[in-house]
């Protein structure tokens, strides 16, 4: 028999939960290099020190053909820098529209919203959330909710009860109870929090916590919500532990339970 020359790739015992965790941190990794990297570009676009070199680079006799793409960069990173200026200083803003439905109520006008939320873990802006009103009392100026793209999760019915209601809505003066100022200040304040939340959700499910023993580091099995808001989340580990803990408006840790068949634990601390 003809001898086989020995195989130069190392044979691997890795489970498919361990292969599966690898390619996970591999993402994370890729995404986490992939946003520092858009970080450098808008940092070195943006710098004084980068126009000075342009400008002298263009006083050239024969300047370079690559100075009018990496100008034409520089120009768009101003424009979004304005553009995320504007997001960040006014993460409410309003705007006129209307329906294109024939049919539509007051003829088809309707007053939009539009909030911006950011995300802290990706460090860029959320896509922006409507919330549409209209009057569709004749002779009332009194606002409803249109139509609206705000999670299911969010109580928006709630704020719209307490800061748009009207006991007649077809006086011409019931507006003047409406708050829609309020109504939107407090709304994107629920987002956020909502969006905090559930990035507390996704952090926790990438850290490698303790075993039971406080030995080897164990894995999650599972990091949910169990309640509406998601402020109530249910956490098993690989060893069979179950775990609650309630998670506040900005995403930390308030209160945390911690057990399985031989002890209990519970402990409070004041955030994460």
């Amino acid at each position: 028999m003809e001898d086989r020359p020995p195989s130069l790739i190392p044979e691997t015992h890795s489970s498919p939960t361990s292969l599966d965790a690898e390619i996970v941190k591999v993402r994370q990794q890729i995404q986490n290099l992939a946003s520092h990297r858009t970080a450098l570009t808008a940092a070195l676009l943006s710098s004084p020190s980068s126009q000075k070199l342009v400008a002298r680079a263009k006083a050239q006799p024969k300047p370079s053909p690559h100075i009018s793409t990496f100008e034409n960069r520089m120009k768009e990173q101003e424009h979004q820098n304005v553009q995320n200026l504007c997001r960040m200083c006014a993460g409410g803003t309003m705007f006129i529209g209307r329906d294109p439905d024939p049919n539509a109520v007051d003829e088809g006008r309707i007053i939009g919203v539009r909030i911006e939320v950011f995300n802290r873990r990706t460090r860029t802006f959320r896509d922006p959330y409507y919330l549409l009103l209209n009057r569709p009392h004749p002779g009332s100026s009194s606002l409803c909710i249109h139509r609206h793209t705000i999670p299911q999760r969010v109580p928006i019915q709630h704020l719209v009860a307490k800061y748009l209601s009207s006991s007649n809505p077809s006086d011409s003066k019931s507006s003047e109870s409406q708050n829609v100022t309020r109504l939107v200040r407090v709304l994107r304040r629920e987002l956020i929090s909502y969006h905090l939340r559930q990035e507390a959700i996704v952090a926790l499910g990438e850290q490698k916590p303790l075993g039971a023993d406080g030995g080897q580091p164990n894995t999650f099995k599972e990091v949910r919500a169990v309640d509406a808001e998601d402020r109530d989340l249910r956490i098993e580990w690989e060893d069979e532990i179950d775990g609650r803990i309630v998670v506040d408006n900005n995403g930390n840790l308030e209160k945390a339970v911690v057990a399985n068949c031989e002890r209990f634990r519970s402990r409070e601390k004041n955030g994460i």
